[in-house]
């Protein structure tokens, strides 16, 4: 494992925290199990170094599929059944969503998740992808066979068709 960071504010922060798991012979999947102190006016609920982690885990195992804006499209168009989910608050639903999207928050999606079936493709989204992966776990936790988290959520949407 190696690292290079470019940035501002918190690069020597990230840099250290990756020093020391090379220094311990971490390997890039211990990474998402970091446990890092968190204060809110300076860093993110879990650090940067554990996202890095998450990805890069998932990209070696490729435990929790991601499907693309363009790829949801095909989806959608394919005729295909399938659920899409928006894991983010009601009110953000109500704000903005992705057309055939349902709204199921996070928080309810445990309680929810009997409803749906395990056997159609699932897709899970948030703002950026974080809650969404959140949700996809949930739901493949609870047995379901083909659940993707869309990459780069809503945001990642949206700017993929032109779209503020």
């Amino acid at each position: 494992m190696g690292v290079q960071i470019v940035g501002y504010e918190g690069v020597d922060k990230r840099v250290d925290v990756f020093v020391t798991a090379i220094t311990f012979k971490a390997k890039v999947e211990d990474l998402f199990h970091l446990d890092l102190a968190y204060a809110p006016p300076f860093s993110t609920t879990k650090d940067p170094v554990m996202y890095t982690g998450m990805i890069l885990e998932n990209a070696i195992h490729k435990g929790r599929p991601l499907m693309t804006a363009q790829e949801l499209d095909v989806l959608v168009q394919s005729g295909e059944k399938y659920t899409l989910i928006d894991a983010r608050v009601l009110t953000q639903y109500e704000k903005d969503h992705v057309d055939t999207a349902q709204s199921i928050p996070h928080e309810k999606l445990r309680k929810t998740a009997e409803s749906l079936d395990k056997d159609t493709v699932t897709v899970t989204y948030c703002n950026k992808g974080t809650t969404g992966n959140a949700a996809q776990n949930i739901l493949l936790g609870k047995g379901f066979k083909r659940v993707f988290n869309l990459s780069g959520g809503q945001k990642q949407y949206r700017k993929t068709h032109g779209e503020n």
